[in-house]
C-alpha cells in the first residue's frame, strides 16, 4: 500500500514508533552507565539518618523516623520538601540502589510531560491522544540531549531530586489541576484528585524556589482567569493554589532562610526585589535568544502539523495570544528571580537544567497557543480544513524530511557536547567502569569497622558526567567530613598518588 493511502491513525502510529525509537537511542548510553553511579556530598549529609535506620533493620517505621530526624535536626534548610526528598537517598538502602537515580530523573521528565501534554490537548477531546507522542517526545529528546548539567540533573540524587524531579512533579501537579478544573468527574474522584494535587502542591511549594515560585505564579494566573471566565473551575481548584502559595511563603519567611543568607552572603542580598524581577525578565529574554537556534526551529517545524490538527479539535477559545505569551514569559522568568535577588546569578547547574527544560516546554506551549489562535480565529474553516488535508496527505514525507534535517543539525552540530554522546564516550573508553571499580574498592574500606582514619587517592576520571569525588586537603573538604560521618569514620583524607 502506498504511504499516502495509509489512514491518519496508521501514519501517526508509525511516526510515534519512530519517535520512541529515537528516544530509546539517546537514552541507551545515559542509562547503561547508571550502574556506575554513586552518592556524593549532600547525599551523605541528608541521607545519614536513613542509612543508619536501614543498617539496623528498622524497616518501614525507620523510614518515617529517619525523615522526621532529617527535618527536626535541620538547622540550615528552610525548604522543607528538600529535606523530605533528600532523606530518601537511594544508597541509604544499599549502595547498589543508587543506580536508579538517572532512571528516576529521566523517567519523571518523560512521564510528566506526556501527562501534561495529554491533559492540555486531549483533556477535552480524546481523539487528540494520538498527537501526544509526536508532540511530546521530540521536545523531550532535545531537553535530554542538551541538558546543560547532566551530572547534577540526572546522576546526583540530591541535586536532581530537588530540581529535575520536582520540575516533573510540578508538571504533574499542573496536569492534575487542569483536570480538576475542567473535566467533569464524580464527587469521589474529584475529592481524591484534589487531595493528591494538594499533596503535590505542598511538595512543590516547599522545594527549590525556581520551581515553587513559577508554579505559584502559574496557579495564581489560572485562578484569576477562572474567576473571570469559569467560576466552577475556580471553586474546584482554589484550595490547591492556596496550599502551594502557603508552602512557598513558609519557606520564604522561615528564619532558616535568613540564617542561610547571613552565613553565605553576610546578611545582605545582591539586589532589591524589584531589581531582581527586572533582571529576571532581561536575562531570561537573553537566554531565549541564545537558545533559539536551528535545532529549536526545526523542532517547532516538526511538531507543527500535529499541533495544528490538535488545536482545531480542542474546545479552548485561544483568546489574546499576545497576553498569553507575555504571561507565560513572566511565569518562566520568575524561575530566576530568587537567585538574582540573593546573589545576582541564574543559579547553579541543576537550576540551569530546569531553566532549559522549561524553555523548551515554554516555546512549544506558545506554538500551540498561537496555532490555536490562527486556526480558530484568523483562518476561515474551509482554509483550515485544506491545511488539515495537506497535513494528512504528506504527513510521513514531511516528518521524514524534517526529522532527518533535525538529526543532521544535531549530528553535525555540537554532538560531542550532548549528554548522550558524552555518556557513550565514557562507556566506550572504560572511564565509567574504572570509576565504578574505584568506588567499590573504597566501600570495602568504608565498611570496615576496624578502620577509623581513612586515606584514599583520587580517582582521576576523565570527563565523567556523573563524577563527584572526595576532595584533597586544599579542596571542598566538607564533602569528606560528611562522608566520614555517614560511614562512622573519624576522618577521610585524599592524598596524591
Amino acid at each position: 500500500m502506498k504511504l499516502t493511502k495509509l489512514t491518519e491513525k496508521k501514519k501517526l502510529m508509525l511516526i510515534s514508533a519512530a519517535c520512541v525509537i529515537a528516544l530509546a537511542v539517546i537514552l541507551w548510553p545515559l542509562l547503561i552507565i547508571a550502574k556506575y553511579d554513586y552518592p556524593s556530598a549532600d547525599d551523605w549529609s541528608f541521607g545519614i539518618y536513613m542509612y543508619r535506620a536501614m543498617q539496623v533493620g528498622e524497616g518501614i517505621p525507620g523510614v518515617f523516623h529517619a525523615i522526621w530526624q532529617t527535618i527536626s535536626e535541620n538547622v540550615w534548610e528552610a525548604r522543607f520538601s528538600i529535606l523530605i526528598l533528600s532523606a530518601l537517598q537511594p544508597a541509604a538502602f544499599g549502595e547498589q540502589f543508587y543506580r536508579i537515580t538517572p532512571y528516576l530523573m529521566i523517567g519523571s521528565v518523560i512521564l510528566s510531560q506526556l501527562l501534561l501534554v495529554k491533559e492540555c490537548i486531549a483533556g477535552q477531546n480524546e481523539e487528540n491522544k494520538w498527537f501526544v507522542v509526536p508532540i511530546c517526545v521530540p521536545l523531550t529528546i532535545l531537553q535530554i540531549l542538551y541538558c546543560p548539567y547532566p551530572t547534577e540533573s540526572f546522576y546526583w540524587y540530591n541535586g536532581s531530586v530537588n530540581y529535575t524531579f520536582v520540575y516533573s512533579l510540578s508538571l504533574i501537579l499542573l496536569a492534575l489541576y487542569l483536570r480538576i478544573a475542567l473535566k467533569e468527574m464524580n464527587k469521589k474522584k474529584r475529592i481524591t484528585a484534589t487531595v493528591f494535587a494538594g499533596m503535590l502542591a505542598v511538595l512543590v511549594g516547599g522545594n527549590n524556589f525556581s520551581t515553587s515560585v513559577s508554579m505559584m505564579c502559574t496557579l495564581i494566573c489560572l485562578q484569576i482567569i477562572f474567576l473571570i471566565y469559569h467560576k466552577d473551575a475556580f471553586r474546584r481548584t482554589w484550595i490547591v493554589t492556596l496550599l502551594e502559595t502557603i508552602s512557598v511563603l513558609m519557606c520564604v519567611t522561615s528564619p532558616l532562610t535568613t540564617t542561610r543568607i547571613n552565613a553565605n552572603f553576610g546578611g545582605t542580598t545582591a539586589n532589591t526585589p524589584l531589581m531582581a524581577i527586572w533582571l529576571s525578565f532581561e536575562r531570561t529574554f537573553l537566554n531565549i535568544i541564545s537558545w533559539t537556534d536551528i535545532k529549536m526551529l526545526l523542532l517547532l517545524v516538526l511538531v507543527f502539523p500535529f499541533i495544528w490538527k490538535a488545536v482545531r479539535r480542542m474546545n479552548y477559545s485561544f483568546r489574546m495570544p499576545i497576553v498569553f505569551t507575555a504571561l507565560s514569559f513572566g511565569v518562566y522568568s520568575s524561575q530566576a528571580t530568587a537567585t538574582l535577588y540573593v546573589d545576582n546569578n541564574m543559579g547553579g547547574g541543576r537550576q540551569g537544567a530546569i531553566l532549559w527544560y522549561f524553555y523548551v516546554l515554554w516555546i512549544v506551549a506558545n506554538e500551540i497557543y498561537w496555532c490555536g489562535w490562527v486556526a480558530k480565529r484568523i483562518l476561515k474553516p474551509e482554509k483550515s480544513e485544506k491545511v488539515d488535508d495537506l497535513a494528512q496527505k504528506y504527513l510521513l514525507r514531511y516528518c521524514g524530511v524534517v526529522g532527518v534535517l533535525l538529526a543532521v543539525a544535531v549530528f553535525f552540530g555540537n554532538v560531542q557536547q550532548t549528554s548522550s554522546y558524552r555518556a557513550y564516550r565514557m562507556w566506550r573508553n572504560g572511564w565509567a567502569q574504572a570509576y565504578g571499580e574505584g568506588w567499590e574498592e573504597r566501600f570495602q574500606v568504608l565498611k570496615d569497622d576496624s578502620v577509623k582514619d581513612v586515606v584514599f587517592t583520587p580517582l582521576y576520571p576523565v570527563e565523567l558526567i556523573m563524577y563527584a569525588d572526595l576532595q584533597p586537603e586544599d579542596g571542598y573538604t566538607w564533602v569528606n567530613v560528611v562522608c566520614a560521618d555517614y560511614y562512622g569514620k573519624d576522618s577521610i583524607t585524599i592524598v596524591s598518588n
